[in-house]
């Protein structure tokens, strides 16, 4: 047993996911707060509105640097030892970034009011689009500088940055709401993650690779190959923050804001734990990944990975299950208890997807882009469908159904591909 532990304690995925894990759940708390303030404050309407502009930013963010982050962190992983190789993949994604940044900024600037009318059906909050369009690149240079530090696997920057951000958005986050209500709650999304840019240059400063932010190591064949992993990540991120766009304006349309908003904070609470888990082990796996060639090396770290994944993440659904009324009363209000109706079947859905995670970090990692973006563009219309179909006779369950099928479909259909590649003498 003592043999055991000590191996267990030496394994860097736990390590890593471990001290990560201790963040995530700090992380976690100052969240859980922050939406207390929030869900009483502004109510099950406004959470609906929050979650809207969040898919948004999610969507808008990705066009606007390129998808080059997965990419990004999976070349400084490989190639870290290659100092002048590293500068130039960094200084194109740089340059791409800050060019497309521009663009989409003035886009919104110029239709922030339709853009407005559009996700919130109110031509009211134009000003926050506004806000956002200046504040774009600094949002995509802080998500550069992450990825960056994750490739070089420099854990102690990587979660330095992290606690800055959940520091800075619990602040900005409160005091806007204690404000402006509503409008400080959608405020403090677009200023946080720009306000924390500062703080992450400060951290990574003095590291040589910080002068690769410049003009000069723009170089096409490094671009070539970011650009190859911006189909499998600007396509598969933007699916899934449209998806939830028009599963939440079916529901507004059909069934009311307020259902939305019920959906929205049950998604939100169901995703304390998957937030916790994918933050503890996400910043291991894609460089880790990345770095494998060899397939018995390959299985043994995922077998290793899905031994601790599966029984850590039961016991947290099972937790959280057990105590959901508490949960929903201490996060929101009695107003959302509803939540605790809607959660079994979402959990389900989160645990099918929490299992399939590692899979796709090494279908990314492997630059298997084809089947990459066939899973991602038919699961996605199957889930849009299943809501679609169920909706009319489960109401808001019927999208958590669907949300386990798509789930549990999504990982048979990987487990077969990941076995037939495993069999193959090469990666």
């Amino acid at each position: 047993m003592m043999i055991n532990l000590k191996n267990l304690l030496k394994n860097n995925f736990i390590k890593v996911s471990g001290a990560n894990g201790l963040i995530t759940i700090g992380k976690s708390l100052f969240t859980i707060i922050s939406n207390k303030v929030v869900a009483t404050i502004i109510g099950t309407t406004g959470i609906a509105m929050v979650g809207q502009l969040q898919s948004f930013i999610s969507i808008v963010t990705l066009v606007s640097n390129g998808g080059f982050n997965q990419g990004l962190t999976k070349y400084v992983a490989e190639q870290k030892n290659d100092k002048n190789s590293v500068k130039e993949f960094i200084g194109t994604a740089f340059i791409t970034a800050t060019i497309l940044s521009s663009l989409v900024g003035i886009i919104i600037l110029v239709f922030s009011r339709s853009i407005s009318g559009r996700i919130f059906t109110t031509g009211s909050y134009f000003s926050v689009l506004i806000v956002f369009a200046f504040t774009l690149i600094f949002y995509n240079l802080n998500s550069l500088i992450l990825a960056i530090v994750n490739g070089f696997q420099q854990y102690r920057q990587y979660f330095k940055i992290n606690i800055t951000t959940t520091l800075v958005g619990f602040l900005l986050t409160v005091t806007l709401v204690l404000l402006f209500k509503e409008y400080g709650a959608l405020l403090s999304i677009v200023l946080s993650q720009s306000l924390v840019f500062a703080f992450a240059f400060i951290y990574v400063k003095k590291e040589d690779w910080i002068s690769a932010f410049s003009w000069k190591f723009f170089e096409k064949s490094k671009l070539k190959l970011l650009l190859r992993y911006t189909a499998i990540t600007v396509l598969g991120a933007l699916i899934w923050p449209i998806v939830a766009m028009i599963i939440r304006t079916y529901v507004i349309e059909n069934i009311s804001a307020r259902e939305a908003g019920l959906w929205e904070a049950t998604r939100t609470l169901n995703s304390y734990i998957v937030n916790i888990a994918i933050g503890s082990f996400s910043v291991y796996l894609l460089p880790k990944l990345s770095s494998i060639t060899n397939n018995v090396e390959l299985r043994n770290e995922l077998i290793s990975i899905y031994k601790i994944i599966i029984p850590v993440t039961l016991f947290s659904f099972i937790f959280l299950y057990i105590f959901r009324d508490f949960a929903v009363k201490l996060l929101y209000s009695k107003d959302f208890i509803k939540v605790s109706n809607y959660l079994f079947l979402q959990m389900v859905g989160s645990f099918f997807w929490m299992c399939k995670v590692p899979i796709m970090n090494y279908i990314l990692a492997k630059g298997h882009t084809t089947i990459y973006l066939i899973n991602e563009l038919i699961f996605a219309l199957l889930y849009v469908i299943l809501a679609i179909i169920l909706i009319p006779k489960f109401q808001v369950q019927g999208i958590q159904m669907s949300f386990a099928i798509y789930n549990f479909g999504y990982l048979v259909v990987n487990i077969l591909f990941i076995r037939i590649m495993l069999k193959k003498k090469t990666l």
